[in-house]
């Protein structure tokens, strides 16, 4: 799904999505006219902010989050 589409299906305005994000207005543009892509650490960011997963955002990463598995609580508790 692109991103211009998770844009509108999280109801926030574009100016939000910068602001909650820390991406500049002109890199958000760039993003979504294909121009630029969102690195690791800003898909991150962005899909927190959109309410998806990174893998939504950009299936190609999805790999780099999902190799390691999540930390053992400390204590052992699950």
């Amino acid at each position: 799904m692109s991103i211009t589409v998770l844009i509108e299906k999280s109801g926030l305005s574009r100016k939000q999505v910068c602001e909650r994000s820390g991406v500049s207005r002109s890199m958000l543009s760039l993003i979504e006219s294909g121009k630029r892509q969102v690195g690791p650490e800003r898909a991150q960011k962005l899909a927190a902010v959109l309410g998806v997963t990174v893998e939504e955002l950009r299936p190609d990463l999805a790999a780099l989050f999902n190799a390691h598995p999540a930390p053992t609580p400390i204590g052992g508790a699950v």
